[in-house]
């Protein structure tokens, strides 16, 4: 299978999308729901948590509550939902590609598939390389051969060893035959505002980190097979002459274990709608993020296949 294309479910997403109005199964919600974020706030996910969380309670009608548990590249707040009481009032949501490889990283005491039950998925998120705004390299091409020259000299900055970020970024370096050292921040806003202060000479972020720091930082290429609908001045780092994995992650909602079907469904027709919503895509877009809608199924299917795709990726990173 061609990495390239791994993630390309758009069709499948337009497809599973449900119109404003869509029944509900009978549960409805009588308490505040938890929907955590196992990460800190400022960063994408953290925007789509809160974008999400505002769509359900208007849909469910009782409060719903992001809580950021942030550590362990997203896995403690994944392990305390999986071991939360599977009564419909506790979600998380979270980058579910970085769950998924830091499953194949490292020993980590949860199974994503096993321990916790996908919902959906209402989003995703594609990587760039950036550069501080004052940095001596204009493109691409420049950072490249300057770390060519002196191999491990460069530094670059990334959300965590062995999760998105650090897997999207050091695929791309070894595609091209690239020897950087990679420092680990925690959060996508560390890992900017690093970048902004030249504490690294470059980074591997969400395209969307960009947005509204244009004048503080330089995009030099994208990650991906196509251009992003919203940055569409950035180039990919294909049109650049450069190798690549492509490499993003989708955004999904889970539950505990043992949560009752009607809940499932009652949850997922409302993460439906959400996304369907003018608001929630202009909640994003302002964020310079996209919807991208998937049911629990189909969420389960696109987090086996980046599993499938990246396995090799980090075997080689480890």
């Amino acid at each position: 299978m061609d990495r390239r294309n791994f993630l390309k479910m758009s069709g499948a997403a337009s497809v599973a999308l449900m119109a404003p109005g869509a029944a509900f199964a009978k549960w409805r919600p009588r308490r505040p729901i938890s929907l955590v974020v196992p990460f800190p706030a400022g960063g994408g996910t953290d925007t789509f948590g809160r974008a999400v969380a505002n769509g359900l309670q208007e849909r469910l009608g009782v409060p719903v509550n992001v809580v950021n548990k942030p550590g362990g590249g997203g896995v403690n707040g994944a392990v305390e939902v999986s071991g939360a009481r599977p009564d419909g009032q506790t979600w998380l949501l979270t980058t579910g590609g970085a769950l998924v490889m830091a499953s194949l990283f490292k020993d980590i005491p949860i199974n994503p598939f096993e321990d916790l039950q996908a919902t959906g998925q209402v989003g995703s998120l594609t990587a760039a390389v950036v550069v501080p705004a004052d940095s001596p390299y204009e493109t691409l091409e420049q950072l490249a051969d300057a770390a060519k020259v002196q191999p491990g000299t460069l530094r670059w900055a990334h959300t965590g060893r062995g999760v998105f970020l650090h897997v999207a970024g050091q695929s791309f370096l070894d595609a091209n035959q690239i020897a950087a050292t990679d420092v680990p921040f925690k959060g996508g806003a560390k890992v900017r505002a690093a970048v902004i202060g030249a504490q690294v000479d470059f980074a591997i972020i969400g395209i969307h980190q960009a947005i509204g720091f244009e004048n503080e930082m330089r995009v030099l290429g994208l990650i991906a097979p196509e251009r992003n609908e919203i940055q569409s001045e950035v180039p990919t780092v294909a049109e650049l002459g450069f190798a690549y994995e492509y490499v993003n992650t989708p955004i999904t909602v889970h539950a505990p274990v043992g949560v009752d079907p009607e809940v499932r469904e009652a949850m997922s027709a409302a993460l439906a709608e959400t996304v369907a919503s003018p608001d929630y895509a202009e909640t994003l877009r302002a964020q310079g993020l996209l919807p991208d809608y998937l049911d629990g199924p189909a969420a389960v299917a696109r987090l086996r296949e980046l599993e499938t795709a990246v396995r090799p990726v980090i075997e080689a990173i480890k």
